[in-house]
């Protein structure tokens, strides 16, 4: 077996039978694929969907837990029971683009002994009808195929662009030997991936970036909605913080090149749209002081993200409008 599309799924049964569809339609390349579905004790349909897949003949390892154990574990539990050599992480919520399998084949065809890599990413409305320009940095930073040599430079490089899980391809043994050799339990935070892929990488790994965009993401679809509205942004901030900060060190340059990066657009990006949607004084009196303490350092910090901060609402309206007329279809045809 040389991949095992490892799939994490908890009460998403339609949008999973959308991924199933997606695989289904291009299993048959030279890539022998094998789809692990762990199921975090989903109470809506979910076995009734997998079961007509695996009626159907598609290869599928399908395991329920007893109960739901969170994201972390649960994506942890996908590897643990697939038996490719790669595992292909994926949200069930997101979709495999036309000839996914394909690329991915050859692109482990040319680099056998790659520790993982990390393909673009294709953004949709959530009911997958209309196609939305993402800058996911794979796509958009990377010309070709490209391997990224050492921990240093693949963490410094792309790690900040790691927290996509379905964009993730890794090496089943390097990924099991990092899970086992370490005590988790303090990265169940939503980002255990990130952690665990720092953890399997060292000076000798290779990393491959691959620009196609082979996977489909439904943008807006965020699962993850608690009652406090800044936890979403404090999971970036701790989770990347952690994940890389506890494997390389606060002192080191890889830290602080992808540091640096996830303030740039991570936190840039929630400030954005808690600021566009009119977040209360108690997100702010949290964000302020949060980030500060975690980006003080970065020049991109008091230029970028703070200001965003600390604009009036009305005027960040008008900032935007202008944005959009003038800058925003410039992008939008480099990258077309």
């Amino acid at each position: 077996m040389r991949i095992s599309l490892c799939i994490p799924t908890y009460n998403r049964a339609p949008q999973l039978q959308e991924l199933l569809d997606s695989i289904a339609c291009q299993i048959g390349y030279e890539l022998p694929v094998e789809i692990v579905i762990s199921d975090n004790a989903s109470t809506d349909d979910t076995p009734a969907v997998v079961e007509r897949y695996r009626a159907a003949g598609m290869p599928i390892v399908y395991e329920i837990l007893p109960e739901n154990m969170g994201f972390d574990r649960n994506i942890m539990n996908s590897v643990e029971r697939a038996s490719g050599e790669y595992c292909w992480l994926c949200g069930s919520d997101d979709i495999l683009e036309p000839g996914a399998f394909a690329k991915v084949e050859a692109a482990l065809r040319d680099n056998p002994v790659v520790a993982g890599l990390s393909v673009g990413s294709q953004g949709y409305n959530s009911d997958l009808s209309q196609t939305i320009f993402v800058n996911d940095h794979i796509s958009t930073e990377f010309a070709v195929d490209t391997v990224l040599a050492g921990r240093e430079q693949i963490i410094g490089s792309i790690g900040a662009w790691m927290g996509f899980i379905s964009s993730l391809v890794v090496r089943r043994s390097l990924w099991l030997d990092a899970a086992h050799g370490s005590d988790v339990t303090p990265y169940l935070r939503g980002y255990i991936h990130l952690y665990l892929v720092a953890r399997m990488l060292d000076e000798r790994s290779t990393w491959l970036c691959v620009p196609d965009r082979l996977v489909g993401c439904r943008i807006g679809n965020e699962s993850f909605k608690p009652k406090d509205e800044f936890a979403r942004t404090r999971l970036d901030i701790v989770g990347y913080d952690l994940a890389f900060g506890d494997v390389l060190g606060r002192n080191d340059a890889a830290y602080h090149q992808a540091m640096a990066k996830v303030a740039g657009f991570y936190i840039k990006t929630h400030f954005l749209t808690a600021k566009m949607a009119g977040a209360s004084s108690r997100y702010w009196w949290q964000a302020i002081p949060t980030s500060l303490s975690y980006y003080w350092r970065y020049p991109i910090f008091w230029t970028r993200i703070l200001p965003i901060a600390l604009m009036p609402r009305t005027a960040m309206l008008v900032v935007r409008s202008i944005f959009r007329r003038t800058l925003k279809p410039l992008i939008l045809k480099k990258f077309a």
